[in-house]
């Protein structure tokens, strides 16, 4: 604490951020300077008043990077309005993505991939999928003329669970016999016991102690159970189910570049956006919003707004919406090479010092540490004696 703060230089471009000082959710700012890269200030609290104070306090910066946080916001408008705001492209970009979960996990039924048994003839036991196809239909049609499911039930000579199910589905395909989408601890060796069984090997007990001998660590009855659930696939040849992918995966797939995916992933994409023409729209809407921040044309923005609220998707049209609510920040963000990052990089530098002093101590030495230590580091090639906050001179005081 005897350690004088290290001169500031002229500020011009800040950044700042929030961290969590302790698990009770209470949090502190972090005032960056974005072009030394150094941090400036810290204290304990994220609300608006002590930033715009601070800001008041120091004249001649024209451009403060910022999260899309409202507190911030407010108080860079309040304390500095000539202050040009600048939307970090990291927190919109990640602000897409939450949106493009919310419309992948609202169409999971897209998202298995059609197997073999997607057609009549395909399925082992055709019939049974010819049956199912024409039931869903006869359900269907009894729907339509208004009667009830108990009734269509007693006509079909179904049981009503199963009668609801075929009037739940939009195609016949949904109630089809299909592979479970769970995957167990057997997934992995699926693909082996379908290749010994097309080899003639019948023999449960021997099947498992060869998938024992491969590393399986469930039992025999795991085996044989799938086995008597799977045996008309078994005896016609089809491959083992290929393994379901979340909406997570999926999201992430649909904001990767496309020259970041394997073959395997190109292909999944591909035919998901054939049969699925709600996520084709936002696939196209999320490589024409990364075009935006690679050519940084703010009237790309302009236009990719309109078009996401031409496409109807409700959760990118709430995205734009509240692009619209700060389109000044926005447009800064894809236009001036700005960016907050510096902020993201010197919060992960405080909570290493917070955590070293176990959160014990108060928000004044934690401040004084983390500005000593940044300021330490940068004089680490060229430490002098004369200077107060040299490396050696820290060194001799912690």
């Amino acid at each position: 604490m005897q350690v004088p703060d290290p001169p500031l230089p002229g500020l011009s471009v800040l950044a700042v951020d929030d961290f969590a000082l302790r698990r009770s959710r209470r949090y502190g700012t972090l005032v960056v300077d974005a072009e030394s890269r150094l941090p400036v200030d810290v204290w304990d609290t994220r609300d608006a008043e002590p930033l715009a104070t601070w800001l008041r306090a120091h004249s001649g910066i024209e451009a403060v990077c910022r999260d899309g946080s409202q507190t911030y916001r407010a108080a860079i408008s309040t304390g500095a309005p000539e202050v040009i705001q600048v939307s970090d492209r990291f927190h919109l970009w990640q602000g897409l993505g939450r949106k493009v979960y919310e419309v992948v996990a609202a169409h999971r039924g897209c998202l298995p991939e059609p197997g073999p048994d997607a057609t009549p003839a395909a399925v082992p036991g055709g019939l049974t999928a010819a049956r199912t196809r024409r039931l869903h239909a006869a359900v269907h049609s009894l729907l339509d003329e208004g009667m009830a499911l108990r009734a269509i039930a007693r006509h079909l000579d179904l049981d009503r669970n199963a009668v609801r199910r075929y009037a739940r589905a939009a195609t016949w395909q949904q109630v089809a016999p299909t592979w479970p989408k769970r995957v167990g601890i057997l997934a992995p060796y699926q693909g082996y016991l379908h290749r010994r069984w097309a080899e003639g090997e019948r023999n449960i007990a021997a099947l498992f102690r060869e998938v024992a001998a491969r590393g399986f660590p469930g039992s025999e009855a795991t085996v044989r159970l799938y086995v008597s659930s799977h045996r008309d696939a078994l005896d016609s040849g089809l491959p083992p189910p290929a393994p379901a992918r979340s909406a997570f995966e999926v999201s992430r797939l649909l904001m990767s570049r496309p020259d970041r995916l394997d073959e395997d992933q190109r292909t999944f994409l591909k035919h998901l956006l054939e049969r699925c023409p709600e996520l084709t729209t936002l696939y196209n809407r999320i490589r024409s919003f990364a075009d935006v921040f690679a050519k940084r044309r703010s009237d790309l923005l302009d236009r990719w707004i309109t078009q996401v609220k031409t496409d109807g998707i409700a959760q990118l049209t709430r995205y734009a919406a509240g692009l619209l609510d700060d389109l000044n920040a926005v447009r800064a963000g894809v236009t001036l090479p700005h960016s907050s990052g510096v902020a993201e990089g010197r919060v992960t530098d405080l909570k290493l010092v917070k955590r070293q002093m176990a959160g014990r101590a108060g928000i004044r030495l934690l401040r004084k540490r983390v500005i000593l230590v940044a300021h330490s580091r940068r004089s680490l090639q060229r430490p002098t004696d004369d200077d107060p906050w040299s490396i050696t001179s820290y060194e001799n005081l912690v």
